[in-house]
């Protein structure tokens, strides 16, 4: 009887050693897991053995990634318009810009979650965002630069008419850009039911006082209207509710305004 009791006790105890050591064995390995695999929901980032791996949201899966950091807009927003005009010559310059290779807006990832918000609001009120610009390689802002430096003045009667080629490097053309930070958007919003341009009296990238927001009257290509106006303040006050900063003179131009790169240039190509 003694014997059996002691061959009960032993295996008792062997078999709570035992246990006891399993149960370590899951935790170390839950804690390399946990080490390996970390997931931090408030930035909605995933750190996979030590390196970020973007996660643009829960509903979402990009289809690719033009650059770390970095999205396709119509991977957030499909309806979106896409109309890069310094992908063509429809611009300032009258010609492609170095480093547009393709019709694709892209942003930061925080950049282009701010403006699905304001997509969706614009949306409810019948418009869909038109995007003329977004990040911009600093190559582009190079040729820009030695465009404002030549003799080159195709397209004066259009985007600059009361102004001298040589006073826009300064006011409007400068080395550095924030676009190529890459949470800088340059858009318009068009009628949801047609797809039509809604009417903002006067153009992208018009270099005058006419581009100011609050701007009313009459400039050399037209007429700005009080309606106008309306439409550009309106516009202001949705981008700036979802967390935009715009500037004086261009209604057209919004900046995230917690950029995650404030003082980082990039120069990968749009393609």
């Amino acid at each position: 009887m003694k014997r059996l009791l002691l061959s009960v006790f032993v295996f008792s105890i062997l078999s709570l050693i035992a246990c006891n050591s399993c149960e370590a064995k899951g935790v170390k390995s839950k804690r390399k897991l946990a080490k390996r695999v970390k997931v931090d929901r408030t930035k909605g980032e995933t750190v996979v053995n030590d390196s970020v791996m973007v996660v643009a949201d829960d509903n979402i899966t990009p289809k690719d990634i033009p650059h770390e950091g970095f999205v396709y807009v119509k991977d957030y927003i499909p309806d979106i318009i896409e109309d890069l005009r310094y992908n063509t010559t429809n611009n300032f310059m009258g010609e492609r810009a170095d480093g547009y290779e393709a019709n694709r807006a892209i942003l930061t990832v925080e950049a282009a979650k701010a403006l699905k918000g304001a997509a969706e609001e614009l949306r409810r009120k019948g418009y869909v965002i038109k995007i003329y610009d977004a990040y911009r390689p600093q190559q582009a802002v190079n040729h820009f630069v030695r465009w404002s430096q030549s003799s080159d003045e195709r397209m004066k009667a259009e985007y600059y008419p009361t102004l001298t080629k040589k006073s826009l490097f300064g006011g409007y053309i400068a080395r550095k850009s924030g676009h190529s930070r890459g949470s800088t958007i340059d858009m318009t919003i068009c009628h949801l039911a047609t797809g039509q341009e809604v009417d903002m009296g006067g153009h992208f990238d018009f270099f005058g006082t006419a581009s100011h927001p609050s701007f009313v009257g009459n400039y050399p290509l037209g007429t700005v209207t009080a309606e106008n106006k309306k439409m550009r303040l309106m516009l202001q006050h949705v981008m700036r509710k979802h967390g935009f900063n715009s500037i004086k003179n261009e209604w057209w131009h919004f900046t995230l305004r917690n950029e995650p790169y404030p003082r980082k240039f990039f120069n990968f190509p749009v393609k």
